[in-house]
């Protein structure tokens, strides 16, 4: 028997005929070994013209300490769980079909703390 996270079909977004949505995502945001350098808040922002078949993820994370991040740990174990259950995505990742970005903050920096209610994880920017 395996259990299947809630996905909700208006927050699943598509990248070079691959879906995923904020729980591929915090596969990637919530690694064990990220966790002693990250809040959990994140965001991320999804840009590329739709008819240029290049997508960029823009991910924005929440450090506890920004000076004491291990920013390539963070990066490298994001990568990992992204890609874990996505290996489509990281073929494009590989092509440089899809650029992933990071951006580190300082706790409290993301703008999801702005407005009330539930805060929007994942944003699409594309252009069609």
């Amino acid at each position: 028997m395996k259990i299947h996270y809630p996905q909700r079909e208006k927050e699943t977004f598509w990248i070079h005929g691959t879906p995923f949505n904020r729980v591929d995502v915090e596969k990637g945001v919530f690694q064990r070994e990220n966790m002693e350098y990250l809040t959990g808040e994140y965001k991320v922002f999804l840009y590329g013209d739709l008819l240029d078949g290049v997508s960029t993820l823009d991910v924005n994370l929440e450090c506890l300490d920004l000076k004491n991040c291990d920013i390539p740990i963070v990066k490298e174990n994001f990568l990992k769980g992204f890609f874990k259950f996505k290996p489509q995505l990281r073929e494009e990742h590989s092509e440089n079909n899809l650029v992933i970005q990071f951006n580190f903050l300082k706790q409290d920096e993301l703008e999801i703390y702005k407005f009330k209610g539930r805060p929007k994880r994942l944003v699409d920017k594309r252009q069609p």
